[in-house]
């Protein structure tokens, strides 16, 4: 019990490191997937830009075929309407073709997003070209209530890359960088550090408009929350981000299935999808294609940066933030497989193997019961690692004499 004791603790402070961190994370995706925790689905509508929308028209698109994106939704009143992709075209790499007929097609589009109630368009940060040279400040949304240090969160010294100005200006643009080094995404940067000056993420921007905020009614805490008005918190770590639960419940279908129900010639073609479920919500444009599924989730499962997004956004406004547990239940998991190493020396080896898959599965359904309840985790690696230590154990000593019978004095 001892030896199992001291071993819990040093695996109880492994765990918090790489690489065995990033079990704890995904047993945490793990529930979050498959539990029932009751919350209900969340404004929100992915419309997916398919492979077989991509078979019928290559990307990239032209502003046309996003035309096509608002005249669907428009007449069922969403509330926001979002692209992740930066709209801005390259007329020099287009065909000559293309090139005559972009700055009518760009009309068209920026009359449409004329006509929408709120519009948020991707955008993204970066450095320039050459590091000596100090870039002009760009116009950015930025977010001035701040308190905390600012020196983990991402910084960025230029705007990169942003719609062109006919979609810019009657809209809201949100950045969509994502960290470069990231095995696992299980988290999202809601802010970022541009020139030592905070500004909101495109899934933070995202849930301001939705939720009819301007940046003078966000409070950033580093390392503790946001604060959206009195409304509600979001947990955020020290370098910005928040944890992502993918099991948040939302609305998906794809662009084709949108415009095929929005279209009264197509009334026998019709696909049966919830398009009632964009009223009053955000519904997202976005790639997902298999070519755009970039990023390993934390599921074990590869995603598009907008399913991402909308994974993100889902959490927020379903309220579902997933927390760790607090120490002390790490310290009563702790103590109650130190307790069950005293039952292992007096069994056989099989029956020690069985008491750790019975103690595992009994752990399991706690964890599973804890997280329906209250979204917070047990860890993984500290009752897993236990077990392995004392079945290793028990299986590598000899097994308890038997008790010797007395002999017949004749």
């Amino acid at each position: 019990m001892i030896f199992l004791l001291l071993a819990g603790l040093a695996l109880n402070m492994q765990a918090r490191q790489e690489p065995l961190a990033s079990w704890d994370n995904a047993f945490a995706d793990f529930l979050a997937m498959s539990s029932r925790h009751g919350a209900a689905t969340a404004p929100l509508v992915l419309v997916e830009i398919d492979d077989s929308n991509l078979a019928a028209k290559p990307w990239p698109w032209t502003p046309l075929d996003f035309t096509l994106f608002f005249r669907a939704a428009l007449p069922l009143q969403p509330d926001v309407l979002a692209i992740d992709e930066v709209l801005d075209w390259n007329r020099f790499a287009l065909p000559e073709e293309h090139q005559r007929t972009l700055p009518q097609y760009e009309m068209v589009l920026r009359d449409d997003i004329l006509r929408s109630p709120r519009v948020l368009l991707g955008a993204e940060l970066g450095y320039p070209a050459d590091p000596e040279v100090i870039p002009p400040l760009q116009q950015a949304p930025l977010l001035r209530n701040v308190k905390g240090s600012i020196h983990e969160i991402p910084e960025f010294t230029a705007v990169d890359h942003e719609p062109s100005e006919n979609f810019r200006l009657p809209s809201t643009i949100g950045f969509t960088n994502l960290p470069a080094n990231h095995r696992r995404f299980n988290s999202v940067p809601l802010v970022f550090n541009y020139r030592g000056q905070i500004t909101p993420s495109f899934t933070l921007q995202t849930v301001m408009l939705w939720a009819k905020l301007t940046p003078d009614d966000i409070t950033v805490e580093t390392g503790s929350h946001i604060a959206l008005g009195d409304k509600l918190r979001i947990p955020i770590d020290s370098a910005g981000r928040m944890r992502v639960n993918f099991g948040s419940p939302h609305t998906e279908f794809s662009l084709e299935d949108l415009v095929l129900a929005t279209d009264p010639s197509q009334a026998r073609r019709r696909a049966k999808v919830p398009i009632d479920k964009i009223k009053n919500s955000v519904v997202l444009l976005s790639r997902t294609d298999a070519a755009s599924r970039t990023l390993s989730f934390a599921t074990g499962r590869t995603g598009s940066p907008g399913q991402l997004f909308t994974a993100a956004i889902a959490t927020i406004q379903n309220q579902s933030f997933i927390q760790p547990c607090p120490l002390w239940a790490n310290g009563a998991v702790l103590a109650a497989f130190t307790i069950l190493s005293a039952f292992v020396p007096q069994r056989k080896k099989l029956g020690t193997i069985v008491l750790g898959i019975i103690a595992l599965t009994v752990y399991g359904m706690i964890a599973m019961a804890v997280f329906n309840r209250w979204l917070v985790y047990l860890p993984f690696v500290l009752p897993v690692g236990m077990v392995l230590v004392f079945t290793l154990i028990r299986l590598s000593t000899p097994s308890p004499n038997k008790r010797l019978k007395k002999p017949v004095i004749f």
